[in-house]
Protein backbone atom coordinates (compact mmCIF):
# COMPACT_ATOMS: atom_id res chain seq x y z
CA UNK A 1 0.00 0.00 0.00
CA UNK A 2 0.84 3.51 -1.18
CA UNK A 3 0.68 6.31 1.44
CA UNK A 4 -2.72 8.07 -0.78
CA UNK A 5 -4.13 3.88 -0.46
CA UNK A 6 -3.58 2.84 3.46
CA UNK A 7 -4.08 -0.50 4.84
CA UNK A 8 -8.18 -1.59 4.39
CA UNK A 9 -9.58 -1.17 7.84
CA UNK A 10 -13.02 -2.84 8.17
CA UNK A 11 -15.22 -1.72 10.45
CA UNK A 12 -19.42 -1.51 11.05
CA UNK A 13 -21.85 0.88 9.84
CA UNK A 14 -23.45 2.67 12.58
CA UNK A 15 -26.44 2.86 9.93
CA UNK A 16 -26.30 -1.12 9.67
CA UNK A 17 -26.28 -1.74 13.71
CA UNK A 18 -29.39 -1.59 15.61
CA UNK A 19 -28.79 1.36 17.96
CA UNK A 20 -30.47 4.06 15.27
CA UNK A 21 -33.87 5.45 15.31
CA UNK A 22 -35.83 5.16 12.62
CA UNK A 23 -35.59 8.99 11.84
CA UNK A 24 -31.91 9.15 12.11
CA UNK A 25 -31.73 5.71 9.88
CA UNK A 26 -34.03 8.09 7.10
CA UNK A 27 -31.89 10.92 7.25
CA UNK A 28 -28.94 8.99 6.55
CA UNK A 29 -30.50 6.92 3.65
CA UNK A 30 -31.63 9.96 2.13
CA UNK A 31 -28.29 11.72 2.61
CA UNK A 32 -26.71 8.74 0.46
CA UNK A 33 -29.67 9.58 -2.28
CA UNK A 34 -28.41 13.27 -2.19
CA UNK A 35 -25.19 11.74 -2.65
CA UNK A 36 -26.04 9.69 -5.19
CA UNK A 37 -27.81 12.20 -7.15
CA UNK A 38 -25.79 15.45 -6.60
CA UNK A 39 -22.02 13.79 -6.43
CA UNK A 40 -21.98 11.89 -10.12
CA UNK A 41 -23.32 8.81 -8.72
CA UNK A 42 -26.45 9.42 -10.76
CA UNK A 43 -24.91 10.35 -13.92
CA UNK A 44 -22.13 6.86 -13.32
CA UNK A 45 -25.01 4.50 -13.15
CA UNK A 46 -26.89 5.86 -16.08
CA UNK A 47 -24.03 5.92 -18.28
CA UNK A 48 -22.64 3.01 -16.97
CA UNK A 49 -25.70 0.67 -16.79
CA UNK A 50 -28.05 1.58 -19.63
CA UNK A 51 -26.15 0.63 -22.20
CA UNK A 52 -25.48 -2.83 -21.09
CA UNK A 53 -29.30 -3.32 -20.49
CA UNK A 54 -29.53 -2.38 -23.56
CA UNK A 55 -27.72 -4.83 -25.17
CA UNK A 56 -29.48 -7.50 -23.51
CA UNK A 57 -32.37 -9.57 -24.60
CA UNK A 58 -35.41 -9.02 -22.07
CA UNK A 59 -37.56 -11.93 -21.02
CA UNK A 60 -41.17 -11.75 -20.60
CA UNK A 61 -41.23 -8.61 -21.91
CA UNK A 62 -39.00 -6.78 -19.95
CA UNK A 63 -35.58 -6.94 -18.64
CA UNK A 64 -35.48 -8.17 -14.71
CA UNK A 65 -33.31 -5.85 -12.30
CA UNK A 66 -32.26 -7.00 -8.66
CA UNK A 67 -30.53 -4.33 -6.50
CA UNK A 68 -28.53 -5.54 -3.89
CA UNK A 69 -28.42 -3.58 -0.71
CA UNK A 70 -30.82 -1.00 -1.77
CA UNK A 71 -31.57 1.43 1.36
CA UNK A 72 -34.83 3.02 0.10
CA UNK A 73 -34.18 2.12 -3.37
CA UNK A 74 -33.13 5.24 -4.88
CA UNK A 75 -30.87 3.64 -7.63
CA UNK A 76 -33.74 1.99 -8.65
CA UNK A 77 -35.88 4.49 -9.14
CA UNK A 78 -33.57 6.49 -10.99
CA UNK A 79 -32.60 3.31 -13.34
CA UNK A 80 -36.52 2.75 -14.20
CA UNK A 81 -37.43 7.03 -14.96
CA UNK A 82 -33.52 6.60 -17.20
CA UNK A 83 -35.04 3.42 -18.53
CA UNK A 84 -38.39 4.97 -19.32
CA UNK A 85 -36.63 7.90 -21.45
CA UNK A 86 -34.41 5.13 -23.56
CA UNK A 87 -38.04 3.16 -24.07
CA UNK A 88 -36.34 0.38 -22.27
CA UNK A 89 -38.57 -1.56 -20.87
CA UNK A 90 -37.35 -2.91 -16.62
CA UNK A 91 -38.71 -4.89 -13.97
CA UNK A 92 -36.41 -3.41 -10.95
CA UNK A 93 -36.70 -5.42 -7.30
CA UNK A 94 -34.87 -4.10 -4.49
CA UNK A 95 -33.33 -6.46 -1.68
CA UNK A 96 -31.52 -4.92 1.31
CA UNK A 97 -31.37 -7.27 4.70
CA UNK A 98 -33.16 -4.50 6.89
CA UNK A 99 -36.89 -3.93 7.00
CA UNK A 100 -36.46 -0.62 7.89
CA UNK A 101 -35.00 0.36 4.99
CA UNK A 102 -36.72 -1.85 2.76
CA UNK A 103 -40.26 -0.45 3.87
CA UNK A 104 -38.50 3.30 2.34
CA UNK A 105 -38.89 2.10 -0.96
CA UNK A 106 -41.91 2.04 -2.98
CA UNK A 107 -44.88 -0.62 -2.02
CA UNK A 108 -43.99 -4.00 -3.82
CA UNK A 109 -40.77 -2.95 -5.16
CA UNK A 110 -38.36 -4.18 -2.31
CA UNK A 111 -38.09 -7.19 0.00
CA UNK A 112 -36.04 -7.51 3.34
CA UNK A 113 -33.99 -10.94 2.99
CA UNK A 114 -29.92 -11.35 3.39
CA UNK A 115 -27.47 -10.76 0.18
CA UNK A 116 -25.71 -14.00 1.03
CA UNK A 117 -28.48 -15.88 0.56
CA UNK A 118 -30.62 -14.85 -1.90
CA UNK A 119 -34.52 -16.23 -1.99
CA UNK A 120 -34.88 -16.67 -5.58
CA UNK A 121 -34.07 -19.61 -8.17
CA UNK A 122 -31.14 -20.26 -10.49
CA UNK A 123 -31.04 -17.54 -13.38
CA UNK A 124 -34.22 -16.19 -12.20
CA UNK A 125 -33.47 -12.29 -12.65
CA UNK A 126 -31.68 -10.97 -15.82
CA UNK A 127 -29.14 -8.83 -13.96
CA UNK A 128 -27.90 -8.55 -10.13
CA UNK A 129 -26.49 -4.99 -9.39
CA UNK A 130 -25.25 -3.89 -6.43
CA UNK A 131 -24.01 -0.16 -5.85
CA UNK A 132 -21.77 1.12 -3.22
CA UNK A 133 -22.54 -2.28 -1.20
CA UNK A 134 -19.64 -4.75 -1.60
CA UNK A 135 -17.29 -2.81 0.83
CA UNK A 136 -19.14 -4.31 3.61
CA UNK A 137 -18.31 -7.40 3.36
CA UNK A 138 -15.06 -9.68 4.59
CA UNK A 139 -13.16 -11.09 1.61
CA UNK A 140 -14.43 -14.76 1.95
CA UNK A 141 -18.04 -13.23 2.31
CA UNK A 142 -17.49 -11.38 -0.67
CA UNK A 143 -16.95 -14.01 -2.36
CA UNK A 144 -19.89 -15.75 -1.51
CA UNK A 145 -22.28 -12.71 -2.32
CA UNK A 146 -20.91 -12.51 -5.80
CA UNK A 147 -21.20 -16.56 -6.33
CA UNK A 148 -24.67 -15.97 -5.47
CA UNK A 149 -25.25 -13.05 -7.45
CA UNK A 150 -23.78 -15.66 -10.25
CA UNK A 151 -26.46 -18.00 -9.62
CA UNK A 152 -29.43 -15.79 -9.59
CA UNK A 153 -28.44 -13.62 -12.70
CA UNK A 154 -29.55 -15.31 -16.11
CA UNK A 155 -27.48 -12.43 -17.94
CA UNK A 156 -24.77 -9.95 -16.22
CA UNK A 157 -23.55 -9.34 -12.53
CA UNK A 158 -22.84 -5.11 -12.12
CA UNK A 159 -20.98 -3.70 -9.23
CA UNK A 160 -19.97 -0.51 -8.82
CA UNK A 161 -18.12 0.52 -5.44
CA UNK A 162 -15.30 2.88 -4.06
CA UNK A 163 -11.88 3.03 -3.97
CA UNK A 164 -9.94 3.33 -1.27
CA UNK A 165 -8.04 6.61 -0.85
CA UNK A 166 -7.06 9.05 1.27
CA UNK A 167 -8.54 12.08 -0.98
CA UNK A 168 -11.59 10.72 -0.49
CA UNK A 169 -11.39 10.33 3.07
CA UNK A 170 -10.81 14.41 3.53
CA UNK A 171 -13.57 14.79 0.81
CA UNK A 172 -16.17 13.53 3.42
CA UNK A 173 -14.60 15.03 5.93
CA UNK A 174 -14.82 18.63 4.80
CA UNK A 175 -18.36 18.29 2.70
CA UNK A 176 -20.58 15.65 5.12
CA UNK A 177 -20.48 18.50 7.90
CA UNK A 178 -21.62 20.96 5.37
CA UNK A 179 -24.10 18.92 3.28
CA UNK A 180 -25.46 16.13 4.92
CA UNK A 181 -28.40 16.20 7.92
CA UNK A 182 -27.22 13.22 9.73
CA UNK A 183 -24.02 12.68 11.62
CA UNK A 184 -23.91 8.98 10.88
CA UNK A 185 -23.57 9.72 7.17
CA UNK A 186 -20.18 11.24 7.42
CA UNK A 187 -19.13 8.68 9.89
CA UNK A 188 -20.00 5.87 7.58
CA UNK A 189 -19.23 7.51 4.98
CA UNK A 190 -15.57 7.75 5.50
CA UNK A 191 -15.63 3.95 7.64
CA UNK A 192 -17.20 3.00 4.05
CA UNK A 193 -13.86 4.21 2.22
CA UNK A 194 -11.58 3.13 4.42
CA UNK A 195 -12.87 -0.79 4.02
CA UNK A 196 -13.43 -0.16 0.81
CA UNK A 197 -11.16 -2.59 -1.75
CA UNK A 198 -9.29 -1.74 -4.42
CA UNK A 199 -9.45 -2.48 -8.25
CA UNK A 200 -6.69 -5.22 -7.79
CA UNK A 201 -8.65 -6.54 -4.44
CA UNK A 202 -11.46 -6.85 -6.10
CA UNK A 203 -10.31 -8.66 -9.07
CA UNK A 204 -8.46 -11.02 -6.98
CA UNK A 205 -11.38 -12.07 -4.66
CA UNK A 206 -14.06 -12.13 -7.68
CA UNK A 207 -12.18 -14.26 -9.91
CA UNK A 208 -13.18 -17.91 -9.33
CA UNK A 209 -16.34 -16.09 -8.00
CA UNK A 210 -16.77 -14.60 -11.51
CA UNK A 211 -14.60 -16.13 -14.19
CA UNK A 212 -13.80 -13.93 -16.78
CA UNK A 213 -15.23 -10.86 -15.01
CA UNK A 214 -14.12 -7.02 -16.25
CA UNK A 215 -12.41 -4.93 -13.96
CA UNK A 216 -12.57 -1.23 -14.94
CA UNK A 217 -11.15 1.58 -13.17
CA UNK A 218 -13.64 4.77 -13.68
CA UNK A 219 -12.09 7.23 -11.21
CA UNK A 220 -9.63 7.67 -8.84
CA UNK A 221 -12.38 6.43 -6.33
CA UNK A 222 -14.65 4.29 -8.28
CA UNK A 223 -14.50 0.80 -10.25
CA UNK A 224 -16.32 -1.29 -11.92
CA UNK A 225 -17.08 -4.72 -12.01
CA UNK A 226 -19.12 -6.83 -14.63
CA UNK A 227 -19.43 -10.25 -15.65
CA UNK A 228 -21.81 -11.76 -18.36
CA UNK A 229 -23.06 -14.85 -18.69
CA UNK A 230 -21.53 -16.83 -22.27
Amino acid sequence: MSFWIPERRPDAELLDGGGVSPSEAEESLADIEWVHRRLGGRALVRRRLLPLLASLPPRQGALSVLDLGCGSGHVGRDLLAAAAESDLRLRVLGLDRKTSHARLAVRGTAVAADALRLPFPDRSVDVVLSTLFLHHFAPAELAALLAESRRVAAAAVVALDLSRHRLALAAIAVIGPLAFRSRLSTLDGMTSVRQAYTPGEIAAISGTALPGARLTRISRFVWELVWTRA
